[in-house]
């Protein structure tokens, strides 16, 4: 395969598997990250969300896992960096950011009670972040907008 045909390739590359792909439904714009999560990757994602140029950014969080003893301080550690950043709003989801934050304000302990309690209005022109572990199929965000 020749160098044109490979760069060609590369740059019209566009992501279709919960990795880091950019969706436009309506007035929102979406990131979502829903396939694999953990601190490291976390923590980069939402760095580079919060120095992204746009206005009224949500973040919304699913629970990382596998990470054993460590998971109450990485999720509230990770709820810390979020919280610090310039963000319009962060919604946290699943049963370890919910014990971590203690239930706090825009902390749902299952997709469910997110689905039911979230008022989805809130991300009409927002650019929003989805990210979490692929086991919190936070994916399905896209069917209730």
């Amino acid at each position: 395969v020749d160098e044109k045909q490979i760069k060609e390739a590369i740059e019209n590359y566009v992501p279709n598997n919960n990795r880091s792909q950019i969706i436009e439904k309506g007035t929102t714009k979406i990131i979502l990250d829903a396939y694999n999560a953990n601190p490291s990757s976390m923590t980069v994602a939402l760095q580079n969300f919060g120095k992204l140029e746009a206005t009224n950014k949500i973040a919304i969080l699913g629970d990382m896992f596998e990470l054993g003893q460590d998971a109450n301080k990485e999720h509230t550690d990770l709820a810390a960096l979020a919280n610090s950043l310039k963000l319009s709003q962060v919604v946290f989801i699943g049963e370890n950011f919910h014990e971590a934050l203690s239930g706090s304000n825009l902390t749902y302990k299952t997709f469910g009670d997110f689905k039911t309690a979230y008022h989805l209005k809130t991300l009409e022109n927002a650019t929003v972040l989805i990210k979490g572990s692929r086991g919190m199929a936070l994916e399905r965000i896209l069917e209730l907008l």
